[in-house]
């Protein structure tokens, strides 16, 4: 059985996307000769925007914001913000507002209990 040569490593000095887009840049550049912004862009070697570091919502603070949205009714963002006078005024309007209820007992996941909302209307016409 033949075995593969070692592969050498190869160190990039430039990422994929960037060789890409100097290659659509040129690609371009030669179907429109005169374009100035093309130029511009294939001299331009400038960093682009960084993908952010810190996503939006965690897991957990979906979780807690699902489990704040059933019991009332909304869960405003400023909750789950650091600065303690936004987070305090907005829970005092939560603490204020009507507090959901929660099934009790056993659960019809029926059709038939499905097509009507809390109001008793129906949903699907």
């Amino acid at each position: 059985m033949a075995t593969k040569p070692a592969a050498k490593p190869e160190t990039k000095t430039h990422s994929n996307t960037e060789a890409n887009r100097k290659r659509r840049l040129q690609r371009t550049l030669k179907a429109q000769p005169n374009n100035k912004q093309v130029q511009l862009a294939l001299g331009d070697s400038g960093s682009k925007r960084k993908a952010p570091s810190k996503r939006e919502w965690s897991h957990s603070a979906r979780r807690t914001a699902q489990i704040v949205k059933l019991f009332c009714g909304r869960a405003p963002k400023e909750i789950f913000t650091s600065n303690n006078k936004a987070q305090q005024d907005q829970l005092q309007t939560l603490a204020s507002a009507k507090v959901g209820t929660v099934p009790t007992g056993r659960v019809d996941f029926s059709i038939r209990a499905r097509a009507h909302d809390k109001q008793g209307q129906l949903v699907w016409i």
